[in-house]
């Protein structure tokens, strides 16, 4: 096995040269995109849970399209506002 091309350990520079994260610019469109996510995932939540809590209330089979919706909403907004370094 050729192990010139290969470095001395995982991660280090080849060159020299040091990692640098990219580091994202946050501009005014970013900001309105992101908050329109947050938005639409929060009504979908809402809407969700009042449709599921409505069926229940009237005694009617709750379709598990609508629990999946909510629950992947959750799951999306969960992502979105937890922030990972």
């Amino acid at each position: 096995m050729d192990n010139q091309h290969q470095p001395d350990e995982w991660g280090s520079a080849q060159d020299g040269q040091r990692y640098q994260p990219r580091t994202l610019h946050i501009t005014k469109e970013n900001k309105i995109i992101y908050l329109t996510v947050v938005w639409m995932l929060g009504i979908t939540i809402l809407l969700s849970t009042c449709g599921i809590i409505s069926l229940s209330f009237f005694s009617k089979e709750i379709p598990q399209a609508l629990i999946a919706l909510g629950s992947v909403a959750v799951g999306a907004l969960g992502g979105l506002l937890t922030h990972s370094k």
